[in-house]
Formats: structure tokens, C-alpha cells, sequence
């Protein structure tokens, strides 16, 4: 006998697809074990449950789909040059893999909110709203478009969110200015893009963004960005004033185009995007980078006080 469903308001638990990767970490940590079921493919994390999309239907890892409201799909291969080196592979789990999943969750009244990116534009005019047209130039854009178009065309209840560059504050976490801080510490000559340019977001404040949909049951396409756009180097200069207001640094900074680094697909330029319809269906308040950034530095500082290595001892 099949067991009815119950009105997806009455279910209290989360699913996290791809709970091991940066976002994911995030999300998880803020809502918990009792609130949210993680899934992972290649790392453990604590409180996991592996699941590989290619392999694996959902129905083979939860016993009870029920429980669910919605599932954040994060799984999958999300770095541009990995994806255009191997188009297949990344194909079978970003958009086949995906595909698969969203079915599964449909046939359970489970809500996808599913992680797009804002590589879904050729970056030529920058600025842009969920209204402007997509087109990709990459291979990752353009396996995110197929999914989107999916959700678009053939369900009525879901969340799409393209997420812009995401930054965190803990040291060793590999994002924007942290790991420019641990760059600084090693080097004195940095190479930084001038042309590129994003609208960059804290990971806290997307994870808030998320919570905030799920409480509110939104709907429909979103920007997940901060609330200015700003260029690579713009971003650096940022993060220099901010040591500098601390202790003195000589860097000599070398500016480049995008284009000159060695990657596998030339990049759109301006993807900055802009999060009103967010920000108008949610209440968040997102956090300004420059703010951010001052307060990563003043943090490096208090924690290398006392120190005899590390970054503000390096500076001085």
C-alpha cells in the first residue's frame, strides 16, 4: 500500500543535495541535523548520506521522502574549467544527474530549489535582471540553462537562484579574500584581473537568502548576489586598504585581462547581477563587500596578535 503524502506545509526537514561543498557546508551548519538531511558523493561529512546522482535515484538513500519540503540542489560539478575539459562527465551529473533528481522530488511534492549560477549570460552588458535573456558562452552556463529551461517549462512550483561569486570569512576556506590574506602572506607581486566583474555575496547571507525562501515558500527565479557589482581588481584594492588601515604592506599589483589567464573557455566579462526581486521577496539585507572585507582583516589581525608568523606579521 502507498503511504499519502502530506501537505508539503506540514513537513519540517530539508534536503541538502551536494551538502559538502562551500554552500552546503554553510547551509547545513545553520539548520542543523534535526532540521536537515545532507547528501555528499565523494567527501564524508558528518551526519551524511552519499549519493551519487549518476548511479543513484533518491528513492535508494531516504527512506522517508515524506518528512521533506524542499531540497536544495548544490550537487555537481561547479568549476567552469573542469566542466569544459570534460564535457560528458560534467554533463551526466549537471544536467542528466540533476534532471533525475528534480523528477524524484516531483513525484514526492518535494520543492527544488535549484543552484544556478551567473555564468547563464555572456557577460557583455553586465547589471542584469531575471528578466534579461540568458546566453551562455560556457560549458557550465550553458548545462545550468538546460536545467533552468527544464524547471521553467514543465513545473509550476519551484525556486531557481543564480548564485554569484561566494565568499567566506574563515581562514583556509579558499574564497575571494581570504585566500588573497594567505596570497599576501607568501607574496609580495599579485597578478589580478581589471576586467572581470561580479557581484560578489557572503556565504552568510546565502545562506539567510535560502532559509528566508524556504519560510516564505517563494517561487520562481532569483538573483543571489550582493548588492554591488565590482571588478576583480576593484575587490583587491578593497582588501589592500583594509590592511592598510592596520600596518603598513608593499605589494606591487600587476593588472591584467581575464583573458590573459590560462583557462580552457574564454569568460564572459561583466555577470554582475542585480538582486532587488530577491531582496523585495525575502526582506534580506545583504552585506556590502567592502564592509565584509574590513571586518576578514580586522579579524586576521585580532587572531595573529601575539603572533611571531602570519599575516599581519609579514606586513609589517
Amino acid at each position: 500500500m502507498i503511504k499519502p503524502l502530506a501537505p508539503r506545509g506540514d513537513r519540517k526537514h530539508i534536503l541538502i543535495l551536494g551538502a559538502s561543498g562551500f554552500v552546503g557546508r554553510a547551509l547545513f551548519a545553520r539548520l542543523g541535523a534535526q532540521r536537515a538531511t545532507p547528501t555528499y558523493c565523494r567527501t564524508p561529512i558528518e551526519h551524511g548520506v552519499q549519493f551519487d546522482a549518476c548511479t543513484t535515484r533518491i528513492s535508494d538513500v531516504l527512506d522517508n521522502p515524506e518528512a521533506y519540503s524542499h531540497a536544495v540542489i548544490l550537487l555537481g560539478d561547479t568549476k567552469p574549467d573542469s566542466c569544459a575539459a570534460n564535457q560528458a562527465t560534467s554533463y551526466a551529473v549537471n544536467v542528466e544527474g540533476v534532471l533525475a533528481v528534480i523528477e524524484d522530488l516531483v513525484s514526492w511534492q518535494i520543492k527544488p530549489i535549484f543552484f544556478s549560477s551567473e555564468f547563464v549570460f555572456d557577460g557583455t552588458t553586465g547589471s542584469y535582471t531575471e528578466d534579461d535573456a540568458v546566453n551562455p558562452i560556457l560549458t557550465y552556463g550553458k548545462q545550468k540553462v538546460e536545467v533552468e529551461h527544464y524547471l521553467q517549462e514543465r513545473l509550476d512550483d519551484y525556486v531557481i537562484l543564480r548564485l554569484a561569486k561566494t565568499y567566506g570569512r574563515q581562514r583556509g576556506d579558499g574564497s575571494l579574500f581570504t585566500q588573497w590574506l594567505e596570497q599576501l602572506e607568501r607574496e609580495r607581486t599579485i597578478v589580478c584581473a581589471n576586467d572581470q566583474i561580479f557581484s560578489p555575496i557572503a556565504v552568510d547571507d546565502v545562506v539567510e537568502a535560502i532559509v528566508r525562501i524556504i519560510e516564505r515558500d517563494c517561487r520562481g527565479l532569483f538573483h543571489l548576489c550582493g548588492p554591488q557589482g565590482h571588478s576583480r581588481l576593484q575587490l583587491f584594492e578593497m582588501l589592500l586598504q583594509a590592511v592598510r588601515e592596520h600596518a603598513p604592506i608593499d605589494v606591487q599589483v600587476i593588472p591584467k585581462s581575464i583573458h590573459d589567464f590560462p583557462l580552457r573557455e574564454r569568460r564572459p566579462l561583466d555577470v554582475s547581477m542585480r538582486p532587488d526581486k530577491l531582496v523585495a521577496a525575502t526582506g534580506i539585507r545583504l552585506q556590502a563587500a567592502q564592509d565584509v572585507c574590513h571586518e576578514i582583516v580586522e579579524q586576521a589581525f585580532r587572531q595573529a596578535t601575539g603572533s611571531s608568523a602570519g599575516f599581519p606579521q609579514h606586513v609589517r
